[in-house]
């Protein structure tokens, strides 16, 4: 076998057995239907199902497993909101997919109009008779920003803007079926995916803020940004072989493949691989995390609880993706 060739039916795209990943704890799903008619309804009420495809893809995501396995220490008073976001996350993620090739004004201009829903100042909204994906997304956002500092609304925002400005960079490789480079590659996915500002959701999940200058440490920013590439290389693996059926060119494995020169299972060897090592560098930052915050003067019980609790949740995203991934139909190949 040369070594770009390879049947893709025949990759094997799990994590092998005894791969630290599955060390990490998976939390439970159980029952998760509640919540995929959650998202049904919030789509429904803004409109955002107008066309069978769409429909089937939001049925085809098992949003409710995710939500469960992700955020461990969900509120029952805060399930609707976060599954408000993932509804309007993959909708409009499928949404650019199907849009094709869009003029650079065009990306600015959506992503100006969707910021434009998420106002810093709390409970403030203006966008109620905008386009269906901006008035969703305000309709959230108005259950959610009230919960949470203004750091935190700042940080999220910031993310779902990295989001939202990805979508160009990804449109333009797949234009010029151009595989990009691995350090360029690496930066770009972890705003691509969208998982920072998932991540950021842990706290509004549990009511437990990160008070700010601990979450910008250099301990918890690692932490951070080794989850988001766990994810998102995890997803790139476990989407493979429907990306390589749709000619999709931004895919870490392709990446991988094309800049070390491997076959396409080495290439996913190579990933897995590199999941590990972030994994382990994860746990070390989380170490020196929790010396640091216990001799840290003027942290409470509730401080010390929260960086607790977002580490926990941190670590439930890394493993509940897979776990989700697994059964979720979306990633299951090319749609007929």
């Amino acid at each position: 076998m040369s070594p770009r060739s390879g049947d893709p039916a025949s990759l094997e795209t799990l994590p092998r057995c005894g791969h630290i990943l599955y060390q990490l704890p998976s939390t439970t799903a159980e029952d998760p239907g509640w919540l995929d008619e959650m998202a049904t309804k919030w789509a429904t009420e803004y409109g955002l199902l107008d066309d069978p495809e769409a429909a089937r893809s939001l049925s085809e995501a098992g949003l409710g497993e995710l939500v469960l396995r992700a955020y461990p220490g969900l509120l029952p008073d805060r399930a609707a909101p976060i599954t408000g976001w993932f509804t309007w996350l993959f909708i409009i993620d499928d949404s650019f997919d199907r849009m094709g090739a869009l003029a650079v004004e065009q990306y600015e201009t959506i992503a100006r109009s969707m910021l434009d829903a998420l106002p810093l100042a709390s409970g403030e909204n203006h966008h109620s008779d905008g386009a269906p994906l901006v008035r969703e997304l305000g309709a959230v956002w108005l259950d959610i920003a009230p919960c949470l500092s203004r750091w935190w609304r700042m940080r999220f925002t910031t993310h779902v803007m990295h989001f939202l400005t990805a979508f160009r960079f990804e449109a333009l490789n797949r234009q010029q079926a151009r595989t990009p480079l691995l350090d360029e590659y690496v930066q770009l996915r972890r705003a691509s995916g969208s998982v920072t500002a998932c991540l950021d959701l842990l706290e509004f999940s549990t009511g437990l803020e990160v008070p700010p200058l601990i979450h910008a440490t250099d301990q918890l920013r690692t932490m951070v940004d080794k989850a988001t590439d766990v994810v998102v290389w995890v997803n790139d693996v476990v989407s493979l072989k429907k990306e390589l059926a749709s000619g999709e060119t931004s895919n870490g494995v392709l990446v991988v493949r094309r800049a070390l020169g491997l076959t396409m299972q080495d290439a996913v060897n190579h990933v897995y691989g590199r999941v590990a090592a972030d994994i382990r560098t994860f746990l070390a930052a989380e170490r020196d995390l929790v010396r640091m915050c216990g001799a840290w003067p003027g942290l409470t019980d509730r401080d010390r609880a929260a960086v607790a609790s977002y580490s926990n949740g941190l670590k439930a995203w890394m493993r509940g993706n897979l776990d989700w991934s697994k059964h979720c139909d979306r990633y299951r190949g090319a749609r007929g």
